[in-house]
């Protein structure tokens, strides 16, 4: 009996009739990691887009810390110019002491009202203007223009003074005025010529 040829086996490389093997058409198949990184290089390449940076946070501004002293001078010239001399009074300390040009020094709580009360008999009206205030650590200096009407008279005369006042705890302890006393001085009037008399 006549042998039959042998199969094929599958996979075998087919070869051309003089024996050489033929070049494969067939492709081998890609792996999912290797399909994946094959999309990765044919995909166009994203830009890399900077984070973000969070926004600042507002903090809420700082008040500013009250000065006592300032305060306690801003307080001096309210009441000086609504002239609420009852108010003033408790601005002072029980031992203070007023020293006013050419007068012996004032001191406790009784000799400033006893001062106020002299000058409000000396003096029928007064308007008073703070041209400048300063403060330093704790002295209080106001540089005042004062326009008065004199009680005596109904003349009227202008004042600048400046005044010292010294703080503590609070209060005015001493207090300092400089002022040209003759501004305060009511004019005179002129006298009255008198007729001589003659003696024989």
């Amino acid at each position: 009996m006549a042998k039959k040829p042998a199969a094929k086996k599958s996979g075998a490389i087919p070869r051309s009739k003089g024996g050489a093997a033929k070049p494969s058409r067939l492709r081998a198949k890609l792996t999912p990691a290797r399909a994946k990184a094959a999309a990765a290089k044919a995909a166009p390449a994203k830009k890399k887009v900077a984070p973000k940076r969070a926004a600042p946070s507002k903090r809420a501004p700082v008040a500013p810390t009250a000065n006592p002293v300032r305060e306690l001078a801003q307080r001096i010239v309210n009441l000086t110019l609504n002239q609420d001399d009852e108010s003033s009074f408790a601005l002072y300390a029980n031992h203070v002491e007023s020293i006013e040009p050419g007068m012996p020094a004032a001191v406790g709580i009784d000799a400033i009202k006893q001062k106020f009360a002299m000058w409000r008999g000396m003096v029928s009206d007064s308007a008073w203007e703070a041209r400048n205030i300063w403060v330093d650590g704790n002295a209080i200096i106001i540089e005042w223009n004062v326009h008065v009407t004199f009680a005596a008279t109904g003349t009227h005369a202008e004042l600048n003074e400046v005044a010292i006042h010294e703080i503590e705890n609070g209060r005015i302890v001493r207090e300092r005025f400089y002022y040209d006393r003759s501004a305060l001085q009511p004019p005179q009037q002129a006298a009255q010529p008198t007729e001589g008399v003659r003696v024989e």
